[in-house]
């Protein structure tokens, strides 16, 4: 399938060359107006799966007609901006509204009347509650990250939120990861779903490999990352399974001098997005985070993920690893812990996964070089030639006898 011309001009500015395979395998469904689950791996290009077949359904000045659900702030503004200039080639506006941002401001936005809405699940029941937004003539709604949005805690309110919605509204679902709703959606949603299953196609991901490295304390952890972040190529996202556990590192970075900043969901919605902004333009190399504030980012040019701890599951370790690697790149993820903790990601993941250790030169070999690197170093330096000191070089003369035995002889 060759990329519609609609969409040409973008694909040049951000020198796609061609459409992915999920695009393609969306792109005439969608436009059909069949609902579906859609899945395939991280960088796989499935905002733009649903885009570019939802952005020719719309009518200019016609009212709410999309509405893209998310789980997170950043992904919610993330995809409002990728969807902006595609809409505004066919005369439409996206809005986002999401919790953490200025409510006067999202509302004096909704009286512009978008034709497309992004946003958190409480910021819309907010604005639905209060009436000022109304749901009765959405055409098609998109749950984004559904693995995530159809979790025990949300599935309730995503099916209250689409119960307000036309009977005959689109329903379309796009993953990285399966969810066990997926396998009984008749259940849930009342009809039946077209399933476009990716996830296997190894393309997406041929650029990715695995290593672990055996770092049992937090020193190690700690010392190894102050190693990688001070090589100028690295750019790498740190993840951790908590906000103490991401607390506890602060601390001692700020103690050595390394640049990086921290992405906590406590965080407020300007300090994240300056943090980002700064990991973005390549301000620090070195991105702190949890999995709950940074799921679906999609910032250029990741060399690296490294887990802090190993994810609880293989949805995590999926979802941690697609923020580099992106459409075929290259990019590596990194797991720190001991044997256990090796038994156990080899247990969940399908990946392969190296033991290696960190190089000199910020790679990684099966071999441990760096710290043989630094003995030979130290042979080869010469020792340094004792200080010739004043008092050793004075002519001390025979030894005195003290008195006493002078005159006992």
């Amino acid at each position: 399938m060759e990329i519609p011309k609609l969409y040409q001009d973008y694909f040049k500015e951000n020198k796609f060359e061609a459409l992915t395979k999920i695009q393609e395998s969306v792109y005439m469904p969608f436009k059909e107006g069949k609902d579906m689950i859609a899945m395939a791996p991280t960088g796989s290009g499935k905002t733009l799966a649903f885009a570019m077949p939802m952005i020719e359904t719309l009518v200019p000045r016609d009212g709410l007609q999309v509405l893209i659900l998310e789980p997170s702030q950043e992904l919610a503004i993330q995809v409002r901006k990728v969807l902006q200039p595609l809409a505004q080639n066919v005369g439409c506006s996206v809005q986002a509204v999401t919790g953490g941002a200025n409510p006067q401001r999202q509302l004096k936005k909704l009286r512009e009347k978008p034709e497309v809405l992004v946003a958190t699940l409480g910021r819309l029941n907010e604005l639905v509650e209060a009436r000022k937004v109304k749901l009765g003539k959405i055409q098609t709604v998109i749950v984004d990250e559904a693995d995530e949005m159809l979790n025990e805690s949300k599935l309730e309110p995503v099916r209250d939120t689409i119960s307000q919605m036309p009977p005959d509204v689109q329903m379309t679902f796009f993953s990285a990861t399966g969810n066990e709703i997926f396998k009984d959606m008749r259940k849930w949603f009342g009809q039946d779903f077209l399933t476009i299953d990716q996830r296997s196609d190894s393309s997406y991901t041929a650029g990715i490999k695995h290593f672990f490295i055996n770092a049992a304390t937090d020193n190690t952890k700690n010392a190894l990352i102050r190693e990688m972040a001070h090589d100028r190529k690295f750019k790498g996202i740190v993840f951790f399974n908590n906000s103490r556990s991401l607390h506890k590192i602060v601390s001692d970075l700020h103690y050595n001098k390394t640049n990086f900043v921290a992405l906590d969901s406590k965080m407020s919605s300007q300090q994240r997005k300056s943090a980002l902004q700064s990991f973005a333009s390549k301000k620090v190399n070195l991105l702190l985070t949890t999995d709950v504030a940074a799921r679906g980012m999609d910032i250029d040019d990741i060399t690296t993920i490294i887990n802090y701890m190993i994810p609880r599951d293989n949805s995590e370790y999926v979802h941690r690893g697609g923020r580099t690697g992106r459409m075929g790149k290259a990019g590596n993820v990194v797991t720190f812990g001991n044997s256990h903790d090796f038994r156990n990601l080899q247990g969940f993941t399908d990946e392969e996964v190296k033991k290696v250790f960190l190089n000199r030169d910020g790679t990684f070999s099966d071999k441990q070089t760096y710290r043989k690197e630094k003995k030979e170093a130290q042979k080869q330096q010469p020792k340094a030639k004792p200080k010739k000191r004043l008092r050793d070089q004075k002519n001390k003369g025979k030894r005195r006898v003290p008195t006493k035995d002078r005159q006992a002889k």
